[in-house]
């Protein structure tokens, strides 16, 4: 079992490098409490808008929920996101938002 325990490990971060952006985006945004419909539409919505740095950004700021497991509304994660330098990456998060509300 113990020469096998590396390959258990790296397995999870092997297969979570072959999800999509969009993927990455609505699993994040499940785990932070957005409901999964909204989710994935919101994951499949920004995945197709944003640029590689902004995706970048959103990936840093959805990866806060494993730090402090805490839900956080749309609103809350906009604020964390607000950036003066990129003042379209909370203006593309908030227009799906609100285009996902189901």
């Amino acid at each position: 079992m113990r020469r096998f325990l590396p390959a258990l490990i790296a397995l999870p971060l092997a297969l979570s490098a072959c999800a999509t952006p969009s993927q990455r985006i609505t699993r994040n945004l499940s785990e932070l409490g957005v409901p999964p419909r909204q989710a994935q539409c919101m994951g499949n919505r920004l995945g197709e808008r944003l640029s590689l740095g902004q995706l970048r950004r959103l990936q840093e700021i959805t990866s806060i929920r494993a730090e402090r497991l805490q839900r956080m509304s749309i609103r809350q994660i906009a604020d964390k996101l607000t950036d003066e330098k990129d003042p379209g990456l909370v203006a593309e998060f908030l227009r799906a938002g609100v285009g996902c509300l189901i």
